[in-house]
């Protein structure tokens, strides 16, 4: 009698996205291990790999696979085989199906399905090559069909994902509904945005609200980028119109109805900031500090033809130049090194302080902005109480120390004090300035105190030039800047 040799095995299980008749990963491990002590084979608790709810149309988002197959092929060689309960288990894609079978079989690793068994030699071989083309094709027209019921579904209205920020998904086919607080932040993103405000800025300061996305996560100028692109907000669906990995579909592929949500803007307010967006991607229009290559990058202007100075950070001294004299239009080079013309630009501003001769313009604020930032800050107001009162709880319920409750009563109590204090110069600041000199001359300190300081990035003296002056006027010739300056009235 013939004795059997004994083997080494991996059990690979996998469950897939799509609705099918397929074995749960309990079951498909049972049969597994029982193939394998019927044939000789032993498989550890360690190469066991389950995957459940990931699709085997790609082996590299697989990652137990992945994990396997390095095992596999690794010095130790720790097992001879690894057994599927069916082919389509380890790929639904022919084409990785024979190369990752080929990379096992030189290091010596079989693939065996324990309910396709095959025939030795080649009439075998192209029978699991039969097996794994029809898998090929029925994951093919499976994705179709549910692109295609997708995309009905899309046309007619329906809804079938989780909706965007502001909204809050109810199932069943019903449309989103308005979040109560969310959908006032998008309100203000919109306002913020035509009123002049950047992505960046926007983003910020929804942070320093305490503000977050639906994954918890903080906002970023992309995040805020979104949502003012994003046709939903104004009662639309938009369908079909990413890729995967987010690569955009051209225009023509998209499906874009009116949907039965309520909208948080008017159709026309979302054309205009399209409009906005759109001019704001020409490179010429860029004025986000964040985007500027230098702090004073679109503030220095020619004394002769008013364009900017463009700054050049590639030379081994940077410089600023006139970017119509780069291009032939403007006959009068402005050319000046960028550490000479900062150190101009401080000592000018520092000059016109001690002076007091200041004159500037008032760029008033709305009122419609200020009530409804102040309405933002007194939901937040809102929210800390009620976070004193789950602290308390939690302390009189014995889950947290008397140590741990004092410390989140502190730094609920900063929270307030903070809040408390920007509504009430939101509050104050309603009212026409009656002495605008003394803020202005307080802004302009500040900035003088950030731009002297080396240690400060570009970005936040960006920011802090911008707060005061519109723009700076150098004449080359005479080596002398005009500033021009103005108060935000706030």
């Amino acid at each position: 009698m013939t004795q059997k040799i004994l083997r080494t095995g991996a059990a690979y299980i996998r469950v897939s996205t799509d609705k099918q008749e397929e074995l749960s990963p309990a079951a498909q491990q049972r049969l597994i291990l029982d193939y394998a002590k019927k044939n000789n084979i032993t498989i550890s608790s360690s190469d066991i790999y389950i995957e459940s709810g990931i699709s085997g149309r790609t082996a590299a988002k697989r990652p137990a696979f992945q994990t396997m197959i390095g095992r596999a092929k690794s010095k130790e060689h720790p097992f001879d085989v690894i057994l599927v309960w069916k082919y389509s288990r380890f790929a639904r894609n022919q084409e990785e199906s024979i190369v990752y079978k080929s990379m096992l079989k030189k290091d010596n690793v079989d693939v065996v399905s324990i309910s396709e068994p095959m025939i030795d030699g080649p009439f075998g071989s192209l029978i699991e090559r039969i097996i794994e083309w029809m898998d090929e094709y029925y994951s093919i027209r499976l994705s179709g069909e549910v692109m295609r019921g997708m995309t009905e579904k899309a046309m007619r209205g329906g809804y079938q994902s989780i909706a965007p920020f502001g909204y809050i998904t109810v199932g069943n086919g019903n449309p989103p509904q308005l979040h109560p607080e969310q959908s006032k932040i998008v309100r203000r993103i919109y306002t913020d945005y035509q009123s002049g405000k950047t992505c960046n800025s926007i983003a910020r300061y929804l942070n320093e609200l305490g503000a977050h996305t639906n994954s918890g996560n903080p906002f970023e100028a992309r995040t805020v980028k979104y949502i003012l692109e994003n046709p939903f907000y104004c009662g639309k669906i938009r369908w079909n119109y990413t890729k995967r990995g987010r690569e955009l579909k051209t225009a023509d592929e998209w499906i874009i109805v009116s949907g039965r949500h309520t909208p948080i803007i008017q159709e026309s307010e979302w054309n205009a900031v399209q409009d906005k967006i759109a001019a704001a991607n020409l490179p010429f229009k860029r004025r986000d500090v964040s985007a500027c290559k230098h702090w004073l990058s679109g503030i220095l202007k020619c004394s002769s033809c008013g364009a900017s100075l463009g700054f050049n950070k590639n030379s081994r001294s940077p410089f600023f130049q006139c970017w119509k004299y780069s291009k032939g239009v403007c006959q009068k080079s402005h050319a000046i090194i960028a550490r000479k013309i900062e150190a101009y630009t401080i000592e000018g501003l520092k000059s016109a302080l001690l002076s007091g001769n200041l004159k500037f313009k008032i760029v008033p604020k709305t009122v419609n902005d200020d009530l409804g930032e102040i309405e933002l800050l007194k939901e937040q107001l809102n929210r800390i109480s009620m976070k004193e009162i789950r602290i308390r709880d939690a302390y009189e319920n014995g889950i947290d120390t008397l140590e741990e409750y004092k410390m989140n009563k502190l730094r609920i109590q900063e929270e307030k004090s903070s809040l408390k204090k920007r509504i009430s110069a939101l509050t104050s600041s309603g009212s026409k300035i009656t002495n605008p000199r003394q803020p202005f001359i307080q802004n302009m300190e500040s900035a003088v105190k950030t731009l002297s300081n080396p240690d400060i990035g570009y970005e936040e003296k960006g920011t802090a030039i911008r707060s005061v002056v519109d723009k700076i006027v150098y004449d080359k010739k005479t080596e002398h800047l005009d500033f021009f300056f103005y108060l935000t009235n706030t």
